[in-house]
């Protein structure tokens, strides 16, 4: 158990550049594009098929079994290189702003943020109960809630844990109100 206090007292600054919301959508597509153990299985069968062909079949049969190992090659470099580099470039065509002058708490009830508009501040609140999903990678914790039937996205950057941002506390009620990251 950690002795420090699991909330921040003070809301700390939320800032989000561009490329860092765009480098955090290409993570997430990243952490999702997987290939199944099923499809796995049928680029192996194929493999183990075509080298069977070359070993023990000979002459022009044998165009067939490269043809397939060929195949399979292509497949997997589009869907790790060309996939990638389409998503790179569909992600860029959405245009982005800076986010500056936010502060973001951690508090019981769930995520406060704090804008302030001239002399006023605007604040807004997140329930952890209003949170229907949440993911996580290496650098971002992702946060997809409903409120007032509208449909938020948050990217929390793991950088604002030099800032004290309590992430295990984040996690914690997270996990409580939807289970464990998707």
């Amino acid at each position: 158990m950690s002795s420090t206090y699991g909330y921040t007292l003070q809301p700390i600054n939320y800032e989000l550049s561009t490329a860092e919301q765009q480098e955090a959508q290409f993570d997430l597509w990243r952490k999702g594009n997987k290939i199944s153990y099923k499809v796995w299985a049928i680029l192996a069968a194929i493999c183990v098929a075509a080298i069977a062909g070359i070993v023990f079949l000979h002459g022009y049969s044998t165009a067939f079994f490269w043809i397939m190992l060929v195949g399979v090659a292509l497949f997997l470099i589009v869907r790790f290189f060309g996939l990638a580099w389409y998503v790179k470039r569909e992600i860029l065509k959405h245009p982005t702003q800076d986010i500056k002058g936010i502060r973001i708490g951690v508090q019981p009830q769930g995520l406060i943020m704090i804008q302030k508009m001239g002399m006023q501040e605007g604040r807004a609140m997140t329930e952890w109960k209003q949170v229907t999903e949440w993911k996580e990678t290496d650098k971002y914790l992702f946060v997809t809630a409903t409120v007032k039937g509208q449909t938020n996205a948050l990217i929390l950057p793991k950088r604002l844990v030099a800032q004290k941002f309590p992430f295990e506390t984040v996690r914690k009620h997270l996990i409580e109100a939807v289970g464990q990251a998707s």
